[in-house]
């Protein structure tokens, strides 16, 4: 960048060069073209004391150089003070902005423009009165470029078909004279082809006669065209036609879309019909369309929708929990000393209503973190989200280990569980209640076998993997609540109940007749037994050594 050149004496122009170098070194970061303003009262406050001299004498000189220079300074006076103006290219000249390829006037200014008739159609600054439908202005410029041209109402300019076609309106200009031409009545006769809806031909009709038009009940559809288009053929012009050669023949042509079929198959090989109730569908088909909707949920790649037993949420919508918050819960399932519900986690931590609105999106996001953390195992039955962590002391007697029971048991799953020949599974599930004899094993350990019988009172796993469920069982005899867990079955190895080895030794024996029953709790079970005098007799009872287990006699009390 060149320096600008000064005018005026030598020592008027030193004395403008001094100033353009103060204000360009002041503006080093501006652009080149960008306005660099210094008022005259700071100059002279600088150069004054730069140079030693009076500040009267110093704005005298520095007004005067500068105007020397007004090319390069621009001289503004603001109120009672001077601003001098400049850039560092010598001189400030406004940004004059370049409008000639601006999308505006490209829009608007086209190529091969209309006509000024028509264009006094399009563009219009009046607005008529709307009417119950607004009409839409279209010139016939338009209408001549896509083939389509349309009588005219002579009274009001326009016209409307109801028949699907589009509508296409226009309006007389002011001042000019509509030309009288006959008007064509609207299409009556539908000739059906292969492909499309052929509207047939009109005749002319007299000035003011009603124009009407009939409506297709069904329209032929066809597959030949995409897209929707209507092609109208007129004769021209309308006062040199006959009866033979004034047709309008509108063709109008349809996407052919497929039937739908409401018929789908499952995956056991059943077809179902989604075209009958709702009620008859979820009572017939109900557990194998829910199937098949898990299932195709579960193998979506992109999880947009997750699933925590029956219940499923987007995933977007999931409130996020942190190892924080995993911490804290494992630690208050920890102190507890037992299987927590949902609903205790969150009003112990998190103090979330259940009035809130989104009180069961918080709690199924929980769950369902939960679910996948190896830390925390689901406990719970349908109605009741219990959590279990680890930490936490073994339910039941340590005296029979799980997989020893997993294979005592497992004569159930091999076809020998007959616990429903005195009473129906039906018959249970109806009253709500269990009765059965207590067996000298399970006296001894505290352990009921997960028979079919049992299985149809308790309630079913929530989880495909789950592995066992917590329960309270309360005895209203004794005001005593006791935890046990319920073993379910996997594969060849059977279930099982334990936790009620204390509440066996302590008031039942052998052979006694117990009743379990449900409870308005989903986990909460009641047991009863007969009571009897008190009476002493010699039992059997188990005598565990350090090396081996044997039987003996002896004495006891029970009532």
């Amino acid at each position: 960048m060149s320096n600008p050149t000064f005018e005026g004496t030598i020592e008027q122009q030193s004395l403008a060069a001094e100033v353009f170098r103060l204000m360009t070194t002041q503006a080093r970061f501006f652009a080149e073209d960008a306005p660099i303003r210094q008022t005259l009262g700071n100059l002279v406050e600088f150069l004054s004391r730069q140079h030693s001299q009076e500040t009267a004498i110093m704005a005298t000189a520095i007004d005067t150089a500068l105007q020397m220079n007004a090319h390069i300074f621009e001289r503004e006076e603001r109120d009672d003070d001077v601003v001098y103006v400049t850039s560092r290219l010598g001189a400030f000249r406004p940004r004059q902005p370049d409008m000639t390829h601006m999308f505006k006037k490209r829009l608007f200014d086209p190529e091969n423009p209309l006509p000024i008739d028509d264009i006094s159609v399009v563009v219009s600054t009046s607005r008529p009165v709307l009417t119950t439908v607004e009409p839409v202005y279209i010139s016939d410029y338009w209408q001549q470029q896509s083939g389509i041209k349309v009588p005219i109402d002579d009274e009001t300019g326009t016209i409307a078909i109801d028949t699907g076609l589009p509508v296409y309106t226009t309006a007389p200009q002011e001042g000019v004279e509509t030309p009288a031409e006959p008007r064509f009545a609207a299409l009556e006769r539908i000739i059906e082809t292969e492909d499309v809806a052929v509207f047939g031909r009109s005749e002319p009709v007299e000035d003011g006669a009603d124009v009407s038009v009939a409506a297709a009940e069904e329209p032929v559809f066809t597959s030949e065209l995409d897209e929707a288009q209507v092609e109208v053929m007129t004769a021209a012009p309308h006062a040199a036609a006959t009866a033979e050669e004034a047709e309008q023949v509108a063709v109008i042509p349809y996407r052919r879309y497929p039937a739908v079929d409401s018929v789908m198959v499952l995956a056991n090989g059943a077809t179902v019909d989604l075209a009958q109730p709702n009620d008859v569908l979820l009572a017939t088909y109900g557990a194998d369309l829910i199937n098949q909707l898990f299932e195709h949920i579960e193998q979506d790649p992109l999880r947009r929708i997750v699933r925590f037993g029956t219940m499923c949420y987007p995933e977007d919508s999931l409130t996020n929990l942190g190892k924080n918050d995993l911490r804290r819960i494992r630690e208050d399932i920890i102190e507890a000393g037992r299987p927590l519900l949902d609903t205790t986690i969150i009003a112990d931590l998190y103090y979330h209503s259940q009035r809130n609105a989104d009180y069961e999106g918080f709690r199924f996001a929980l769950n369902y973190r939960l679910s996948r953390e190896k830390d925390f195992e689901y406990v719970g039955v349908p109605g009741a989200n219990l959590w279990s962590a680890k930490g936490l002391p073994a339910i039941g007697s340590k005296r029979v280990k799980a997989s020893e029971m997993a294979q005592l048991t497992s004569y159930l799953t091999d076809g020998f569980d007959d616990s429903l020949n005195d009473q129906s599974a039906e018959a249970i599930r109806e009253r709500g209640e269990l009765s059965r004899y207590l067996t000298f094993f399970e006296w001894v350990y505290g352990v009921l076998p997960l028979d079919a019988s049992l299985a149809a009172l308790l309630p079913p796993p929530v989880l495909a993997d789950q592995r066992s469920a917590v329960l309270q069982i309360e005895s209203p005899q004794h005001y005593t609540s006791y935890t046990v867990e319920v073993r379910y079955p996997t594969g060849n190895r059977g279930g099982w109940l334990q936790g009620l080895e204390e509440f066996f030794l302590e008031y039942l024996v052998a052979g006694s007749l117990i009743t379990l029953a449900r409870t308005a709790e989903p986990d909460v079970f009641t047991i009863i037994y007969e009571e009897a005098a008190e009476d002493s007799d010699r039992l059997l009872a188990l005598d565990e050594k350090k090396t081996s287990l044997a039987l003996a006699i002896r004495p006891s009390s029970r009532q």
